[in-house]
């Protein structure tokens, strides 16, 4: 989810979201997409913890009271207590809550999006002045690694946390994001724009996915296969993960090739 999140930043747009010409993504498409949906995140928020409640409730409910009308009554007055109304995805068409495997399960994505904002938190105030941002830090990638990746589940999810950021889990970080005024969000977010522009025209890098003069060891075989056949061999590409991405796309290509555009020759 901390990966997930960086493909929405600014910066991580204007460098990777290329159309197949290498053309970063407009910096108005961006604008548009954080006017649409940062005003209302705190809307998602309390979706995502409507479920939870609803289950803490459900669970508390004295096994006479376990009736058809209670659960569908219990979960309305949830959402009106939570969500401020009826949502428009009703309590009980959440999955989670229909089958034994997931229940008391959904508070974990409430957890997970917590631990994303504060792990985010500590790596940009940990930036000095003049450092890489967020999306292209060489200590981004060693430290989920040491703290996260490695231990997995041999160590608590909150113990996790708390010593990679040094603090216990918070919702600190994840609310100064939602109280964020949209006009000062884009404010950073052009900035941050603008520097990851400028940095891929210094440093010449091929943002367009294919024939990247970068080089990319993953110290790993990658193999990509469709039944019996192999598409791409990273064993046949020197190890190199990108030029691997490029025979794929060239598989792709040819196999699904783009639609014409109506009128051309």
């Amino acid at each position: 989810m901390f990966l997930d999140s960086l493909v929405g930043d600014a910066g991580w747009r204007a460098a990777y979201a290329c159309d197949r010409q290498g053309n970063p993504l407009p910096w108005e498409l961006h604008k548009r997409s954080v006017e649409a949906t940062h005003p209302y995140e705190v809307l998602n928020l309390r979706s995502m913890l409507a479920v939870p409640y609803f289950e803490k409730a459900l669970y508390e409910l004295k096994e006479e009271d376990l009736t058809p009308e209670n659960v569908q009554a219990l979960a309305d007055r949830i959402e009106a207590e939570v969500q401020g109304g009826l949502s428009a995805r009703p309590l009980l068409s959440v999955p989670h809550l229909l089958s034994d495997e997931a229940s008391c399960y959904y508070h974990g994505y409430v957890l997970a999006e917590m631990a994303v904002h504060q792990v985010r938190s500590f790596f940009t105030s940990q930036q000095s002045e003049g450092a890489p941002p967020l999306w292209r830090n060489p200590e981004v990638g060693p430290t989920l690694e040491e703290f996260m990746w490695r231990p997995g589940n041999s160590e608590a999810f909150l113990d996790l946390v708390q010593k990679l950021t040094g603090q216990a889990l918070s919702s600190k970080a994840w609310v100064e994001c939602l109280s964020t005024p949209t006009g000062d969000k884009l404010a950073a977010d052009q900035a941050e724009y603008d520097h990851a522009l400028a940095f891929v025209r210094e440093k010449t890098i091929k943002v367009d996915g294919s024939s990247s003069s970068v080089e990319v060891d993953l110290d790993m075989r990658v193999r990509l296969v469709d039944g019996d056949e192999v598409i791409a061999d990273s064993a046949q590409c020197s190890g190199d993960f990108l030029a691997t991405c490029d025979v794929f796309q060239a598989y792709l290509l040819k196999r699904f090739p783009p639609p014409v555009p109506a009128g051309a020759a």
